[in-house]
């Protein structure tokens, strides 16, 4: 068995569940047992106990269900490395609800994300949609604009595939004036959502640095030029949040250069 410190971090996994429930049942009680467990070492007690709070037989609510199942496979795979057990348990979570996420799983282990995102593309396209429109604001419309934009700025939490850009944007000649007083270098970090439709969505395009004012309007107009393949989570696509960073370099006597990285 792994040693304590490879287990805190399932003391802190959120498992964040879109059809959770805030009623307290017995499964939800011992959910909690079962991490008190974990934090005393005791991870064969944990996993029993998750098994038992997973049972329908034990009467908890879907969402207590489901989150048993999911630490289970969480433990599964940090005490053990099983990963044969951990898919199990992360496929009975999804049979109950298409719809969950458990956007703690990369702070825990990249692998686990992994293994999530494998049993989510087993699901028939017909559960898949419904799993993503679950995700979704009541009255919302997977893919519609009011959806949730997913977080990869700086990688995907929930298993998601980050949006691809198809082409780099090219800036004319640039000369060593626009980068100002310093005329040796300069960054433009810009965030923004791409859409379904694999463009930004202009309302969100947001300078979050700039050290070269002078280069701003043509970034800008560049970001909202450019064309992705969104985002997919299960096969689907989904808005997400992405980070991309421009950086400006003086090379030989009048000319810049620039390098592009993101999302």
């Amino acid at each position: 068995m792994r040693p304590i410190r490879a287990l805190l971090p399932l003391l802190g996994f959120p498992a964040t569940l879109a059809s959770q429930q805030a009623a307290t049942s017995r499964a939800a009680d011992l959910v909690t047992l079962a991490r008190t467990q974990i934090r005393a070492n005791r991870a064969d007690s944990a996993l029993t106990l998750l098994k038992v709070a997973a049972d329908s037989a034990t009467g908890g609510t879907v969402g207590d269900r489901v989150q048993a199942y999911v630490l289970l496979g969480v433990l599964e795979y940090i005490a053990h490395r099983d990963s044969s057990a951990t898919a199990l348990a992360f496929r009975h979570a999804l049979q109950l609800d298409p719809g969950f996420q458990a956007g703690g799983l990369a702070d825990v282990d990249s692998a686990l994300i992994r293994i999530l995102t494998a049993e989510r593309n087993t699901l028939p396209p017909d559960t898949a949609s419904a799993r993503v429109a679950a995700s979704a604001p009541s009255g919302a419309t997977a893919g519609s604009p009011s959806d949730v934009a997913h977080d990869c700025v700086r990688r995907c939490r929930g298993g998601e595939i980050k949006p691809q850009l198809i082409e780099r944007p090219q800036f004319t000649m640039l000369d060593q004036a626009v980068l100002g007083p310093s005329q040796t270098h300069g960054l433009i970090v810009v965030r923004f959502v791409v859409g379904v439709e694999g463009v930004p969505e202009p309302e969100s395009i947001r300078v979050t640095t700039n050290t070269v004012q002078g280069l701003t309007n043509q970034v800008l107009d560049a970001v909202r030029a450019l064309h992705f393949r969104p985002a997919t989570l299960a096969g689907a696509p989904v808005r997400a949040e992405v980070e991309m960073r421009f950086e400006f370099r003086a090379s030989g006597t009048n000319y810049v250069d620039y390098t592009i990285t993101g999302p």
